[in-house]
């Protein structure tokens, strides 16, 4: 192993650009290549072998951009080998591996971040912006980028140093059931949100009960009415529909609720 600690770190660094240059023929492929440049730039002193490893990786490629810096460890990883004449490496097998990662993680990135911690963490930030708390986009902003930042410094140097068998270490993370525990956070969050921050106008109670029983009435319609709801997304979500759009169908339900007058 001939990469430095530096020269990975700054590759990280330089995955976050990866998109700057995303295009529908190549996707992050130009990102890619620049990012892990430095590194071809260390492997490969000859020049037409450098040029040679360039054009390798100037092919498409598509991933979670978070778990990109796994990739470009592992790439890293196998064209040294192969510039130091490992009869098991060739660019055959590196394009293979490259694109098999890419795939897998993109799969478990997207699923981790995009549908499961991202809903979590902005369903959390409603809770506190409904305290007024000011600094609640910089609570969302930290709390949602500390596995991000973890996952892209911390898998260059995994990538680069277990190759292949860094797909052991990630099992151990057990994405499935983070996931799981993510989505059923969120729906807990909103069930805590709609009985809390909803207030339910109800012309029948105050027309048919006298007002020192109205306000407990109100507050009974506002308990059942949250308990349908939390019902209802509790069996949306047990069928597999998306966090998002049970989210989403009830931002619906609730602005005609409020057209409707029966949401104040």
């Amino acid at each position: 192993m001939t990469l430095s600690k530096w020269l990975l770190f700054k590759i990280a660094l330089r995955s976050f650009l990866l998109q700057a240059s995303w295009n529908y023929r190549g996707m992050m492929s130009m990102g890619f290549l620049y990012s892990i440049a430095p590194g071809l730039d260390s492997i490969y002193e000859d020049q037409n072998a450098r040029e040679l490893a360039y054009m390798r990786h100037f092919e498409y490629f598509n991933t979670n951009p978070y778990f990109s810096s796994i990739v470009m460890g592992v790439t890293l990883a196998l064209e040294e080998k192969y510039n130091n004449g490992d009869k098991l490496v060739n660019p055959e097998m590196i394009h293979d591996t490259k694109e098999a990662l890419m795939t897998s993680l993109a799969a478990i990135g997207d699923g981790l971040f995009w549908d499961s911690w991202r809903p979590f963490v902005a369903t959390l930030a409603i809770v506190f912006a409904s305290g007024n708390y000011k600094l609640t986009p910089f609570i969302f902003l930290i709390l949602y980028n500390i596995p991000h930042l973890y996952f892209r410094f911390a898998g260059i140097f995994w990538g680069y140093d277990d190759g292949m068998n860094v797909i052991r270490k990630l099992k151990q993370f057990q994405f499935p059931q983070i996931r799981q525990t993510l989505r059923l956070g969120t729906m807990v969050l909103l069930a805590y949100l709609i009985p809390n921050h909803v207030n339910v106008h109800t012309p029948f109670l105050l027309a048919n009960l006298k007002l020192e029983y109205f306000y407990f009435g109100e507050k009974v319609v506002q308990g059942l009415g949250a308990l349908i709801l939390v019902t209802l997304g509790t069996i949306a979500y047990r069928e597999k529909i998306n966090v998002l759009l049970i989210s989403f169908l009830l931002l619906i339900l609730a602005l005609m609720f409020y057209h409707w007058g029966i949401l104040i």
